[in-house]
C-alpha cells in the first residue's frame, strides 16, 4: 500500500518575491546602482512589516521541510497549473535540476523593470536554492513530482472574484471598526498588515498579526447585534454587510468549483503514477484555504484504496501554529460572513453546507 499525505503550505518564494518587489518600486536610479554594488542584506531595508512576514515564512518552511524529513516522499503533487506539464514532464526525466526546476517556474527576473532586474535576481535566486528541499530530501530525488492546479485561462477568471471578496471584507471590517468606536473605544489595534494581491504572482499573500483586534471587534459587535444596538448597527452596516455577502458568496461558488477540479486533477495523477510505479509514500502540498476540502475528499475517496493508497496520519498542528498569521486574513473572512448573514437576516444557502466552503478550519 501507498500512504498518501496531505500537508498546508505558505511559500517561502511568494513571501520574498512580493517583499522585494515591493521595495525595488519605491528606489531611484541611484540607490538601485549603490545596491547593485553592495545587494547583500537586503532585508534590513524592507518595511517591518515583511520583515515580520518573511521571518514567519522561514519557520512555516522549516516545518515543512520537517514533515518532509519524516515523511520521505516518492512522489509530490504542487498546486501548479495543468498547463506546465511540459516542465513537470523535463523534470520527471532528469533533464532539469532541481534548482533549474525552480527557477523555471517561477521564471526569476521576469516582469522586473530592467533598472531593478539584477538586484531582484542576485535575492531571488538565493531564495530558490531553499525551495529545492521541496522536491529534493536529503538522500535523493522524489520518483515524480505532479502537477494538479487550475489550468492559467480558470485562474485569471477566479482572480478578479478572490479580489472583490478580499477587498469588501477590509471595507466591512473597517466600518465595523468605525462604527463601534462611536459607541466604545477598542482596546486592542491592528498590528503588522500585509497583503500582495492574486494578480501580482503566483498567489495571494497576506499577514496579520491582528488576532487580539479581531477577537475584540468580534466579540463585541455581536453583542451589540444581540442587544439593544441591533437596530442601530443593522442601519449603518447593511450595504457594506450585502456587499461582502455577495462578494463572498460568489467567491464560495468559485472555491467549490475550483476545489472539484483540483481533487480530479489529484486522482487523475494518482491513477498515472501507480500504473506506472510502486510508490511507498505520497505528499500533497495545498494551500491552507483547500486544505480541508481536499482532505474530507480524499476521505470520502472509494477509488484511492482501488489504487492501492491509504490517507496517512501526520501532526501539522505545530505547522499550523506558525501560519497563523498567514491565514488570519482567511480565518476574518469567513468569521464575517456570519456576522453578515445576521445583519442581513438571512441564513446560510444550502449549498455552502459542504466541506468546500469552508476556508479555514483550523
Amino acid at each position: 500500500m501507498t500512504d498518501l499525505f496531505l500537508i498546508p503550505i505558505i511559500s517561502v518564494f511568494d513571501v520574498h518575491d512580493v517583499a522585494v518587489r515591493d521595495w525595488l518600486i519605491k528606489l531611484d536610479d541611484k540607490t538601485l546602482k549603490s545596491h547593485l554594488e553592495s545587494p547583500y542584506g537586503l532585508e534590513r531595508y524592507f518595511s517591518q512589516s515583511a520583515r515580520h512576514a518573511m521571518k514567519g515564512v522561514e519557520e512555516v518552511h522549516n516545518e515543512v521541510l520537517r514533515l518532509i524529513d519524516t515523511i520521505d516522499p516518492q512522489a509530490v503533487f504542487f498546486d501548479i497549473s495543468v498547463d506546465l506539464v511540459g516542465l513537470e514532464n523535463r523534470y520527471n526525466k532528469r533533464l532539469l535540476s532541481p534548482s533549474e526546476f525552480w527557477k523555471e517556474y517561477y521564471q526569476a527576473g521576469a516582469c522586473i523593470e530592467d533598472a531593478s532586474r539584477s538586484v531582484y535576481c542576485i535575492y531571488i535566486l538565493g531564495i530558490i536554492d531553499r525551495l529545492i528541499r521541496l522536491i529534493e530530501n536529503k538522500e535523493h530525488l522524489p520518483l515524480n513530482v505532479v502537477f494538479y492546479g487550475l489550468s492559467m485561462k480558470t485562474r485569471e477568471e477566479l482572480i478578479p472574484v478572490y479580489e472583490n471578496a478580499f477587498d469588501t471584507d477590509s471595507e466591512f471590517v473597517l466600518q465595523m471598526a468605525k462604527e463601534l468606536n462611536e459607541i466604545m473605544n477598542l482596546r486592542e489595534s491592528p498590528e503588522h498588515m500585509w497583503y500582495s494581491t492574486m494578480a501580482a504572482r503566483q498567489t495571494a499573500i497576506s499577514y496579520e498579526e491582528t488576532e487580539k483586534f479581531y477577537t475584540e471587534l468580534l466579540y463585541r459587535i455581536r453583542r451589540l447585534l444581540k442587544y439593544r444596538a441591533r437596530e442601530h448597527f443593522v442601519r449603518s452596516l447593511k450595504d457594506n454587510a450585502l456587499l461582502f455577502l455577495n462578494a463572498y458568496e460568489k467567491f464560495l461558488d468559485h472555491k467549490i468549483m475550483e476545489e472539484e477540479i483540483k481533487t480530479s486533477n489529484i486522482l487523475e495523477g494518482l491513477n498515472v503514477l501507480t500504473e506506472q510505479s510502486e510508490l511507498r509514500t505520497v505528499v500533497i502540498f495545498c494551500t491552507p484555504m483547500n486544505y480541508f476540502s481536499l482532505l474530507k475528499s480524499l476521505q470520502k475517496e472509494k477509488r484511492l484504496y482501488e489504487m492501492g493508497i491509504t490517507l496517512g496520519d501526520i501532526e501539522i498542528n505545530r505547522l499550523v501554529g506558525k501560519m497563523k498569521p498567514f491565514i488570519q486574513k482567511s480565518r476574518i473572512m469567513q468569521s464575517n460572513y456570519e456576522i453578515a448573514l445576521d445583519i442581513i437576516g438571512s441564513i446560510r444557502p444550502p449549498r455552502f453546507d459542504v466541506p468546500d466552503a469552508i476556508i479555514m478550519p483550523f
